[in-house]
């Protein structure tokens, strides 16, 4: 199924990966846009309870978000709660061992390591 982006966010996804806009400007975009974050539990209005999907890869974790609400799909099963916040707000909300996994489950879709997560944090 063709991946038509729904927002700047995604939209800037599809241009990066193609090569068309730099990663320094997706990153840029990314920081300032709204990600979806699935929960297993039900988050509170101070972020408690909050209980992300995480995928292990290689000995380390990855927290699994979305561009968009709708692209969560089934993930929404395992869990059914979603905390959406900005991306600047989360990126440097998670532990500095965790690296993030955007749009798991769908073609078009990034990975960034923990340490590539903290080059982003220090350059912005």
């Amino acid at each position: 199924m063709e991946f038509i982006p729904k927002n700047a966010f995604e939209q800037a996804l599809v241009s990066a990966k193609s090569g068309a806009i730099s990663i320094e400007d997706f990153v840029k975009v990314l920081m300032a846009s709204d990600v979806a974050i699935p929960s297993k539990t039900e988050v509170r209005p101070d972020s408690s309870g909050f209980q992300p999907l995480m995928l292990e890869k290689a000995g380390k974790f990855l927290v699994e978000c979305f561009t968009d609400m709708e692209r969560i799909g089934d993930i929404g099963k395992i869990a059914p709660y979603c905390l959406v916040m900005k991306g600047e707000e989360f990126l440097k909300w998670l532990p500095n061992e965790y690296g993030i996994l955007i749009n798991p489950g769908h073609s078009v879709g990034a990975e960034i390591s923990a340490a590539g997560l903290a080059q982003i944090i220090s350059k912005f």
